[in-house]
């Protein structure tokens, strides 16, 4: 099972980014907690909902968790 980042925004619909798939979980958040990764990780959220929404959670869910209509390639 693969596990992916899922942004959930102020104003715009939740996303998953399936361009980035993870192991594990713990794996995950340890690349959304990298400061190394913050770069990345504003240009996904920059794509989909622009610079102004703001962002509510950023979490790790396994690829069955995630409806179809929440995923994006980038």
């Amino acid at each position: 099972m693969k596990w992916f980042i899922v942004f959930v925004m102020l104003e715009a619909d939740p996303f998953a980014v399936m361009s980035l798939p993870f192991d594990t979980q713990n794996e995950c958040k340890d690349f959304i907690n990298s400061p190394v990764n913050a770069d990345r990780l504003a240009i996904e959220v920059i794509a989909e909902a622009g610079f102004e929404d703001e962002i509510m959670v950023v979490a790790c869910l396994p690829n069955n968790k995630i409806p179809k209509d929440m995923t994006i390639d980038t």
